[in-house]
C-alpha cells in the first residue's frame, strides 16, 4: 500500500495540472436518478454525491452505494482530464456492475472540491465499500488505475 502512494505521488508530480478558475456559469445539472448508473461514467453535482456515495458536509465518511465508487473530479478547460475521460469510460465498461463510475466538474462544485481538497486535476476519489476513500492526483496509463481499482476492489476493513 505505501509502495502505491509513492508511486502515485511520483506519478501525479510529473503529470499533475493546475486548478485554475473558470468564470463560466454552468447549467443546473439534472436531478439525481435513485438508480446508480453503471457501464458509463456519469457527471454528477455536489448535491448528487451526497446522495449517491457519502455526505460530504457532515465531515464523517459514510458510504451509501454498494458498490465501490470512483469519481472524477475534472474540468472542461484541463488537458489531462481530456485525456483521462476516455480511459475512464473504458474502464466503466470493463467493470460494469462492479464500480460505479462518477465525473465532478470542479468548477461547478467548489465546495465539494474544497472538502477533498482537491488542488489539482484531474483527481479521482477511489472509495471503497468499507473504509476510508483515497486520493489518486494526475494522469496516469490505463494499466495503472486497473492496479488502483483492483487494490480497491480487494480493501476490506
Amino acid at each position: 500500500m505505501k509502495r502505491l502512494f509513492i508511486m502515485v505521488a511520483a506519478i501525479a508530480m510529473m503529470a499533475g495540472c493546475t486548478n485554475a478558475q473558470n468564470n463560466e456559469q454552468a447549467a443546473a445539472p439534472a436531478p439525481a436518478e435513485q438508480e446508480q448508473p453503471t457501464a458509463k461514467v456519469t457527471e454528477i453535482s455536489q448535491d448528487q454525491f451526497a446522495e449517491l456515495v457519502s455526505d460530504y458536509t457532515t465531515g464523517t465518511w459514510k458510504m451509501k452505494s454498494d458498490k465501490p465508487v470512483i469519481v472524477d473530479f475534472n474540468a472542461t478547460w484541463c488537458g489531462p482530464c481530456k485525456r483521462l475521460a476516455p480511459i475512464l469510460e473504458e474502464l466503466a465498461q470493463e467493470y460494469d456492475g462492479k464500480v460505479v463510475f462518477y465525473s465532478i466538474d470542479v468548477d461547478k462544485n467548489k465546495p465539494l472540491a474544497k472538502s477533498f481538497g482537491v488542488r489539482s486535476i484531474p483527481m479521482l476519489l477511489l472509495c471503497p465499500v468499507e473504509g476510508e476513500p483515497e486520493q489518486i492526483v494526475g494522469l496516469y496509463p490505463k494499466e495503472e488505475l486497473v492496479k488502483a481499482i483492483e487494490y480497491v476492489l480487494s480493501k476490506k476493513e
